[in-house]
């Protein structure tokens, strides 16, 4: 059986001579997957293509094994939504009568919808206020409700576009924490869209980076880091000029960083450290170890892109 929740072959949607997406050929595995890229970069327009929203200009794209043209209604049976925006809110509606009746647009009966929609808000942490008005709900509460109303109806696939936008540090950590219960309690596939990278990183395993409408990279986000910029950090006293010079002339790829000297790591790279300290004369203050993020892929990727040394 297949591993894929979502494939896409040559999938391109264009708004008149714009394009939205390009030729996007992707396969998203099982579990927790990141949409990552900059605002403008294809992501949500390719989460609204797969949910029928918007319709392909060619190619084509399975959601769980049902193709997006002939069967769209299995699809969006099968997937649960939170949309960047909250342009659905009715202010004076409670919480409990909105995912309600989210439920029923996904084709609950009336007590079922009740009942989910009281679980619902239970389990995202707002059944005491379940019956408060969403006028009055803080951004983060309201982030909530549109979890809430998108696991009424129970699917399989979660998909989160920006779900942490303008959250306070605490509200963005509930939200997340969240996302990654819905893994690993509820057995759900979660796809996060965000250009937050420590979003993706803290939620997700495999991450698919978009650029201009394209797929730039995509991977295990483990095999992504390893090997990418791996380095030594080193905080230096006296005759750093000198000291980075050294470096340089033996043929390490050496860059400033936060504060510190970062030299890639290759072989014998501490060695080589103490040495071109010793003969520059030069004091370390501090050496460790730094492991390469998802960042340092995305700037590397973009920087690549561009044509940046």
């Amino acid at each position: 059986m297949s591993t894929e929740i979502i494939t896409t072959n040559q999938l391109s949607k264009f708004y008149g001579s714009i394009r939205g997406i390009h030729e996007v050929s992707i396969k998203v595995p099982a579990g927790g997957v990141g949409f990552l890229g900059p605002n403008g970069a294809g992501k949500t327009t390719l989460i609204r293509t797969l949910l029928g929203i918007l319709r392909p200009t060619k190619g084509t794209a399975n959601v769980l094994g049902y193709d997006i043209k002939s069967r769209i209604n299995e699809v969006r049976d099968r997937i649960g939504y939170i949309p960047e925006f909250n342009t659905s809110f009715i202010p004076d509606m409670t919480a409990m009568k909105f995912v309600a009746f989210c439920g029923r647009m996904n084709g609950l009966a009336h007590s079922e919808s009740k009942q989910r929609a009281s679980d619902s808000l239970y389990y995202v942490g707002l059944g005491e206020e379940r019956y408060r008005k969403l006028g009055t709900f803080s951004l983060g509460m309201k982030q909530k409700v549109k979890l809430a109303s998108a696991l009424v109806h129970d699917p399989e696939i979660i998909i989160a576009d920006e779900p942490t936008n303008g959250l306070d540090p605490t509200g963005r950590n509930q939200m997340l924490e969240l996302i990654r219960n819905l893994q690993t309690d509820q057995g759900k596939h979660v796809i996060l869209s965000s250009h937050l990278l420590r979003d993706v990183e803290q939620t997700t395993d495999y991450a698919i980076v978009f650029s201009e409408g394209e797929i730039l990279a995509q991977g295990n986000i483990k095999q992504l880091t390893s090997g990418r910029r791996s380095s030594i950090s080193v905080k230096v006293k006296f005759n750093e000029e000198h000291f980075l010079n050294n470096l340089k002339d033996k043929g390490f790829e050496v860059w400033e960083e936060g504060g510190f000297i970062e030299v890639k790591r290759v072989n014998d790279t501490e060695n080589a450290i103490f040495r071109a300290a010793n003969e520059t004369s030069t004091e370390i203050r501090y050496l460790g170890s730094r492991s390469s993020t998802l960042e340092d892929v995305f700037v590397d990727l973009f920087r690549n892109k561009e044509g940046i040394q």
